[in-house]
């Protein structure tokens, strides 16, 4: 599991023997945990960081290093708790292209909780939840149809599918469910015949 903030599960003083913690805890030898260090590094893109100390990191580089961590272990899923919630833009960018990659290049199951429904525009399947109960659940196009919902649930909705939606209260011909600027800019060309 990788936590909101990352220094919460940051235990050692240089990256590598961070990442090569886990798989240590669980008597993976020596030098497999080397070998598992330097690919978990690179599949998040830190390898150049790994004689680092990660308090000289920035956030994202630290959730990178977190992720890393896990990734040595060798999971089948990883779980990622309001992970982005301390990031600024550009860190919050680093941690989602480093997780996408891990979910389409190495098959990894993501479970991905978040506030932010911007970073759930790209997922296979997504559940939002209330007070413990779910109460909508489906393909992202399908819940992104449901602004009012998602908004009476205080739900951050993204800019382009408000946009749409009021698009389409106006009377333009909008399809539900838009999640990308280029999707809603395809759109509207095709209504003005460009």
């Amino acid at each position: 599991m990788v936590f909101q903030n990352p220094d919460n599960q940051i235990v050692q003083n240089v990256v590598e023997e961070d990442v090569g913690f886990g798989p240590e805890n669980i008597g993976v030898p020596t030098k497999k945990i080397w070998e598992r260090v330097e690919e978990a590094l690179k599949k998040v893109g830190m390898l150049h960081e790994r004689k680092s100390s990660p308090n000289h990191l920035s956030g994202g580089q630290k959730q990178r290093v977190a992720i890393a961590g896990i990734l040595a272990m060798h999971p089948k899923c990883i779980v990622l708790d309001e992970s982005t919630a301390m990031l600024d833009p550009v860190g919050r960018r680093e941690v989602l292209d480093a997780v996408k990659t891990l979910n389409k290049e190495e098959h990894i199951t993501i479970l991905w909780i978040t506030h932010y429904m911007e970073e759930v525009t790209e997922a296979d399947k997504v559940i939002v939840m209330n007070k413990g109960e779910i109460v909508m659940e489906g393909k992202p196009k399908e819940i992104f149809a449901e602004v009012e919902t998602l908004q009476k649930y205080h739900l951050d909705v993204p800019q382009v599918t408000l946009l749409a939606h009021e698009l389409k209260k106006r009377g333009m011909t909008i399809p539900v469910g838009i999640t990308s600027a280029d999707e809603l800019v395809d759109v509207i060309a095709k209504q003005l015949g460009k």
